[in-house]
């Protein structure tokens, strides 16, 4: 007969029931470790997207571009020169130097204009280049800038100064140099003509817009009546014996100028360009003329009468 004061031994817990524990912990093991990868999978993709993401608007360092467009295009930077050296396919040296800069503020962005100009020589013969340059944003938008240029323009005699240039609205959404550019000559010599020449940045690229005079200087070395009269004199030759003479005239007094006005900027199409004759010829004021130069759509640049691309005396 069995005691009943005597304690039983224990049940065994059933192998189901153990295993049963088992993959609970181990499922709990795992749903921990997949939300501890999945809070790191998530900020790993918020600090790739804010370090990837496009500003809403994209500000530029001007010095920063400046610098590394200018070594990029013309050579590395000298310090006692104070500009960027450039060699040109003739083997001339130049020393490049931003001589005007603009920063506007854009739709996406800064956008950063800037002409750089310098003079080289071959022993006595001078020479000069310049550069248009707009930084802007990518379009679309992607975080980075687009460079539009045209870096090597001849520029004939001295380099182009600050003073030469005028930067202009040439549209609503656009604008524009126009660079006073001289052929070089002297006038105690022959007669020196200055062209404005007229730049702007289309959308593939830098375009030459136009250009028209803006002045003519001439000296002949004597006073200006007798200029007139000798000019007159070679004028009555028969033009076989005239080009034997003087090929392209009698030297005469001439300071004539031409100045210019741009028109008010109201939408997308280019603004007209209002250009009048002033200065003196012969020692006399010249009569003022005016003229209105309308931009083209079809071929894309102003049209210009000759008169103003080569004026004859």
């Amino acid at each position: 007969m069995e005691d009943p004061k005597q304690p039983q031994a224990a049940a065994p817990v059933p192998q189901a029931k153990r295993r049963s524990r088992w993959l609970s912990a181990l499922l709990y093991a795992l749903a921990a470790c997949g939300l501890i990868a999945l809070v790191l999978s998530g900020v790993a993709y918020y600090q790739h997207k804010k370090a990837t993401a496009v500003p809403e608007y994209l500000t530029i360092d001007a010095a920063a571009v400046i610098e590394k467009t200018m070594a990029e295009k013309y050579g590395k930077y000298s310090a006692t020169r104070k500009g960027w050296l450039y060699v040109d396919e003739d083997n001339r040296a130049y020393v490049m130097r931003v001589v005007q800069q603009k920063k506007m503020r854009g739709a996406d962005g800064d956008e950063l204009y800037f002409l750089a100009s310098g003079e080289g020589w071959i022993d006595d013969d001078r020479a000069s280049v310049y550069g248009v340059f707009h930084i802007r944003p990518t379009r679309p938008r992607d975080g980075t800038l687009v460079e539009i240029s045209q870096p090597a323009i001849a520029g004939y005699g001295a380099a182009i100064k600050r003073e030469d240039v005028r930067f202009e609205a040439l549209s609503k959404n656009s604008w524009g140099w126009f660079v006073r550019v001289a052929d070089g000559m002297e006038p105690t010599m022959q007669r020196a003509l200055t062209h404005n020449v007229v730049w702007a940045p289309r959308e593939n690229g830098m375009a030459k817009l136009g250009q028209f005079m803006a002045a003519a200087d001439q000296d002949p070395g004597m006073p200006c009546d007798e200029a007139k009269q000798a000019y007159d004199e070679w004028l009555e030759l028969p033009e076989a014996e005239r080009r034997g003479v003087e090929p392209t005239g009698a030297p005469r007094c001439e300071r004539q100028r031409w100045s210019y006005r741009t028109g008010k900027a109201t939408d997308a199409t280019p603004v007209p360009i209002t250009v009048t004759l002033g200065g003196t010829l012969d020692g006399k004021p010249v009569a003022s003329r005016k003229w209105t130069l309308k931009f083209d759509t079809k071929h894309s640049r102003y049209t210009v009468p000759a008169e103003l691309e080569d004026p004859a005396q």
